[in-house]
């Protein structure tokens, strides 16, 4: 576990993203959960020594952030209000017996917790549109709905701490997962996170790190952009797009997939290239 400052913590050596909490006189908040079930447990366990888990804010709707929230019954949820109809859409990953049949391969140890009566599906219950902000003991807690990555994206500001949970607007020198992402509203979320008064991004993957690599995150967007318009503009259909050699995209993004995600590489890059060439082609900035 990293701590962050005196009171902020963060795991980001788990299978999947980073979560963390806040410790506070008046118990403990949550960002987003363990996606393995043993991890979740454990997650917990350690949380429960800082006190009472009060809350928990899930930073987006991808399961590697909302499978562990079962194992957090009777902990209020919180989410942006697109998160509830998504979590619901997410649950058959989540919970379905291809995922188990993968479990019992890549994580035999979480297989006995899997689908376990105790712990049912722990949706968001409370929501809000752009922001949120709590105070919980002596912390005040900021939930900013900064849509880029995901539709429901929120980042978690802790201004008293200067530190900025930004969930996976922020991939620290691992690979940019852009499969659903609109590459324009993550700029947008970027520059916000860039005025926000702090030194410490936590991001959605990888190492905590300085506001100084939100250059470098927008630049791999950026990347993705130029990258497939180039595509577009030479007419190939969104197949010949996917199909062209690997090497071709070798420059958008430097880094390797993180966190255990290593058998995913290749297809997070298809669905980079299939998701940007559709938002490009909708928005008509190349003609075809």
């Amino acid at each position: 576990m990293r701590r962050i400052t005196d009171k902020v913590y963060a795991e980001i050596y788990f299978w999947g993203c980073n979560p963390g909490f806040v410790s506070t006189t008046d118990g403990v908040f949550m960002i987003d959960t363990p996606q393995q079930p043993i991890n979740a447990v454990q997650w917990r366990e350690r949380l429960l020594e800082y006190g009472p888990i009060r809350h928990l804010v899930n930073t987006e709707p991808h399961p590697d952030h909302i499978r562990g929230n079962a194992y957090f019954p009777g902990v209020e949820v919180i989410g942006q209000e697109r998160m509830v109809a998504r979590y619901e859409q997410a649950l058959p990953m989540m919970t379905g017996d291809q995922t188990l049949e993968t479990m019992k391969t890549s994580d035999p140890d979480s297989v006995w917790l899997f689908n376990h009566p105790d712990y049912p599906p722990n949706p968001p219950t409370r929501t809000f549109s752009d922001q949120l902000t709590l105070q919980l003991g002596e912390k005040s807690i900021q939930l900013l709905h900064h849509p880029g990555h995901t539709p429901p994206q929120t980042s978690v500001f802790l201004p008293r701490e200067g530190v900025v949970f930004t969930g996976d607007n922020v991939f620290f020198k691992c690979k940019t997962f852009v499969q659903e992402a609109d590459p324009w509203e993550w700029l947008t979320a970027l520059d916000a996170i860039r005025a926000l008064d702090v030194e410490t991004i936590v991001p959605g993957h990888g190492e905590p790190c300085e506001k100084s690599y939100l250059a470098q995150q927008a630049q791999i967007i950026q990347n993705w952009i130029g990258v497939v318009e180039d595509y577009v503009r030479r007419g190939l259909s969104e197949d010949e797009a996917v199909a062209q050699p690997l090497d071709v995209v070798k420059d958008v993004d430097p880094y390797p997939i993180g966190q255990r995600l290593f058998p995913r590489s290749d297809w997070v890059t298809e669905a980079n290239i299939r998701n940007v060439y559709k938002r490009v082609v909708a928005r008509s900035t190349v003609k075809v």
